[in-house]
């Protein structure tokens, strides 16, 4: 499409046709050379791996939480309110990091939290020990 613009432009007689035509044909050029040549996406895998490492901090903390609140109460917590106080003793919940649902029946519980800044949502189970998977 954009070659057939690049030969349009070329044959067409008026001036201001040829322009609009051309600009339309070398927009993208430019556009795929910015996004190839000025954009460091090594640094933004980095950036997210440290948001998603916030995220993982962020759950290890609820679930410490939760484990203290499981020997008080007999039971896992599900209210995010009453969860903020007993995260309070260890490093907290990072402000940046949104807490977007939490599940907790009698035996377990299931959480999921984001960094606003990541497209990456990070889940911890339970159920699975200590072990955490991204999804």
């Amino acid at each position: 499409i954009f070659a057939g613009l690049f030969v349009f432009g070329i044959l067409i007689d008026k001036k201001i046709g040829k322009i609009i035509t051309l600009s339309f044909a070398i927009l993208p050029l430019a556009l795929w050379g910015y996004v190839q040549f000025m954009i460091d996406f090594t640094e933004l895998k980095k950036d997210v791996f440290s948001y998603n490492a916030l995220a993982e901090g962020t759950l290890a903390n609820i679930a410490e939480a939760q484990d203290r609140y499981k020997s008080e109460q007999g039971v896992f917590l599900k209210d995010l309110q009453e969860l903020y106080s007993h995260v309070a003793g260890s490093q907290g919940i990072n402000p940046c990091v949104k807490i977007l649902k939490i599940n907790a029946g009698f035996s377990q519980w299931v959480a999921e939290a984001k960094h606003v800044s990541s497209p990456d949502t990070i889940k911890w189970d339970s159920s699975m020990g200590s072990s955490l998977k991204k999804g």
